[in-house]
């Protein structure tokens, strides 16, 4: 028996891959004691990770794997095997790091509360779980991260402090403010023209505006109807990817169902979808391009003032929900619940918003202490105002020489992909596909070179900016020239083969190596993104163009219109609902296609739920309202 066994432990060793009953002789990666229950016994609830060793007497052993002593030192020989697969397995790409255990323990439930009362709760909690790893599976287990210990007499919640005061105030505030825009609204005179800034706190005129829906005519207005769409179904999927990322960062019951299912085909829309982003980059560079151009003839101040101006319009539009989320997160979100992994991720999301909060507001928080992250999705609203910044001076450069203007543009386009390979080069930085492995995930990325200073940097998405503006520049010579691609079939044959391209191309990473040459890691980082964009640009085209008259009906549908306008809204709120999810659960959670849905669905539906009024009351009043009384 003693054999066979050992024959297992190397025979999985040997082939580098986990079968059911060796992937079950390890080690549980996750183990979670009932959280209320333990609270509802007075008992000490502990959590943190452990790092797993081979025993110091075992490493001095010279003959261990000697048959004839194999019978005497059966467990340092299973310790010693068992961590050879551990170490193995944790080396592949598409696994978690199973060296690294996590536990959180009660007191009444485990040898926890049996150890010596004179220890603290920190050395009887390290004993427990040593002992408990060494006497099943022959290792030791030290303790390297403790999230908290807490009892039933630990107060669940610090007081409401003056910030979380704050909050509430800006709540009655905005509440007044907007009673006091719709009751105007209500009793005006309608045959007068309205006061503009208490119009601009109207829920009336703002939920009018919310649905009001652009006909799907052949006007210059409905030929970008289908952006809405693109930019919706976009963010779907990104809310999609972040439900699956937070599963990896809650305690699971089956973290194989994980680990298997990345190695799919279809897992590369996750793994590598996040160079999906780089539509919004573009899109945002092309819309203001296209809106500046149109503006044309009414520039007639200095290039420095429209450069703020133009600035400080885009400042209105993102800053007021944008800071109202980092508040509430700063603030009362903290409050909302209570569970096992509460304090390692919603606490820890409020302790480091109220941090960073003034990076947020200058957007700088991607480039000032990154491993810190309030609100993980933000780094692209960072991203986005830095480039937004760049696409005005280019476009005031520009502007009167708009035939020279592409070809500069394309040079600029091609010396960005440069730049960021010889970054990547030169700091050993790579995509986003190479370093997203279920332990970096689980992590958040946390301490990843390239996730701070490739993915999340400005730098890193200029070709998509660059491209955006290149594309507005392009498109307004068209008209100009009465061009209309639509009447193209070389146009329309690439229209649909970019349609295939841009999916293709994300899943085309699958075909990547695990472990990429140094070179070919440098090069894919330098491309990946780029070449998403230009696919992406050209889909954009025929979609403006109206190639293909179903799918630009089914893109143009109104409802995307709606959703379209609460994106901004949708983007901030979502990743709260994720991270409230695991935050609240009690257990370990055992992972399947359903649950991930059953998350997704929440998630999207708590988000618009949320966002109707987030809009309505908050982002667009405030919107308006600013640039009514700033008058620009």
């Amino acid at each position: 028996m003693k054999i066979c066994f050992a024959f297992l432990l190397l025979a999985s060793v040997a082939s580098g891959t986990y079968r059911k009953d060796a992937y079950c002789s390890m080690p549980p990666l996750f183990q979670l004691d009932d959280y209320d229950t333990c609270l509802l016994k007075n008992g000490v609830f502990c959590l943190g990770s452990f790092q797993l060793t081979i025993p110091k007497d075992n490493g001095q052993m010279t003959s261990i794997d000697s048959p004839e002593n194999f019978g005497n030192s059966h467990m340092d020989y299973r310790g010693k095997k068992l961590y050879d697969i551990l170490q193995a397995n944790s080396n592949e790409k598409h696994r978690f790091n199973h060296t690294l255990i996590h536990r959180g323990l009660c007191s009444r439930m485990t040898c926890f509360g049996r150890a010596d009362g004179h220890l603290s709760n920190r050395k009887k909690f390290q004993q427990c779980v040593n002992d408990l790893t060494r006497s099943q599976f022959g290792l030791v287990a030290t303790l390297i991260r403790l999230d908290y210990c807490k009892s039933a007499q630990t107060p669940r919640r610090v007081p409401p402090d003056i910030a979380d005061q704050g909050f509430v105030a800006l709540c009655a505030a905005l509440l007044v403010a907007n009673l006091l825009g719709t009751f105007y609204d209500l009793l005006r005179n309608k045959e007068k023209k309205g006061n503009e800034v208490l119009l601009s706190w109207s829920i009336i005129n703002n939920f009018k505006k919310l649905i009001h829906v652009y006909p799907n005519e052949d006007t210059l207005v409905s030929r970008f109807n289908p952006i809405h769409g693109i930019k919706s179904i976009t963010l779907i999927g990104e809310i999609v990817a972040h439900s699956v990322i937070v599963s990896h960062i809650s305690y699971l019951h089956n973290p194989d169902f994980l680990e298997t299912r990345r190695q799919h085909l279809l897992a590369m829309m996750l793994t590598n979808g996040s160079i999906a982003v780089q539509g919004y980059i573009l899109l945002s560079s092309f819309l203001f391009i296209h809106h500046f151009q149109l503006m044309g003839s009414r520039h007639n101040i200095s290039s420095i003032q429209l450069f703020f101006i133009m600035l400080l319009r885009r400042i209105t539009r993102i800053l007021p929900v944008y800071m109202f989320m980092v508040y509430f997160t700063a603030t009362w979100s903290r409050f909302l619940g209570d569970g096992p992994l509460w304090i390692p991720i919603m606490d820890k999301e409020a302790q480091i918003c109220r941090l960073k909060w003034w990076s947020h507001a200058l957007f700088i928080h991607n480039l000032y202490r990154p491993n810190d992250r309030c609100l993980l999705q933000t780094w692209f609203v960072a991203v986005d105002m830095q480039l937004y910044a760049l696409a005005i001076l280019l476009a005031i450069m520009l502007t009167q020489r708009r035939r020279a203007a592409i070809k500069m543009l394309l040079v600029m386009f091609v010396v960005a992909i440069l730049c960021i390979f010889v970054a990547a080069y030169t700091y050993d930085l790579t995509a986003m596909v190479f370093i997203t492995t279920p332990e970096f995930v689980r992590k958040l990325y946390h301490g990843e070179p390239s996730f701070n200073w490739l993915y999340a940097a400005p730098w890193g998405s200029l070709p998509a900016s660059l491209l955006g503006v290149m594309v507005g520049f392009l498109y307004y010579n068209l008209r100009e020239d009465k061009i209309n691609l639509q009447n193209y079939r070389w146009f329309r044959v690439l229209y649909r083969i970019s349609i295939v391209a841009v999916f293709g191309w994300i899943l085309s990473a699958y075909l990547l190596p695990q472990k990429p040459s140094y070179l070919l890691s440098t090069v894919y980082a330098a491309i990946d993104r780029p070449v998403y964009a230009i696919f992406f640009s050209v889909m954009l085209f025929g979609s403006i163009y109206r190639i293909d008259q179903l799918w630009w009906r089914f893109m143009s549908w109104s409802g995307w219109q709606v959703f379209g306008r609460m994106s901004l809204c949708v983007f901030m709120i979502h990743w709260s609902f994720d991270l409230l999810q695991i935050g609240l659960q009690t257990n370990t959670n055992k992972m399947s296609i359903f649950e991930i849905g059953g998350h997704v669905c929440v998630t999207i539906f708590m988000t618009i739920v949320s966002s109707i009024p987030l809009h309505i009351m908050v982002e667009k009043p405030i919107q308006m309202f600013l640039r009514s009384s700033l008058n620009i």
